[in-house]
């Protein structure tokens, strides 16, 4: 994300809703997950909703 200097990957099947999103660099020794078992559409939502939110509100949002 651009704004807020955090990087997210996210890894998925097409066509099947087994998508994760995560943050890479995290501040914690453990991933950061934003989606699981999510469609690739929400994934894709997800992540253009993020571009405008700052780090802290990013990490809020993660399932730790």
């Amino acid at each position: 994300m651009r704004l807020s200097g955090v990087t997210v990957a996210w890894r998925g099947t097409p066509n099947l809703d087994d998508w994760v999103a995560y943050i890479v660099n995290g501040t914690r020794s453990k991933k950061l997950i934003l989606a699981d078992d999510a469609s690739e559409r929400k994934v894709k939502t997800l992540l253009s909703r993020l571009q405008t939110l700052p780090r802290k509100e990013i990490e809020k949002l993660a399932k730790g």
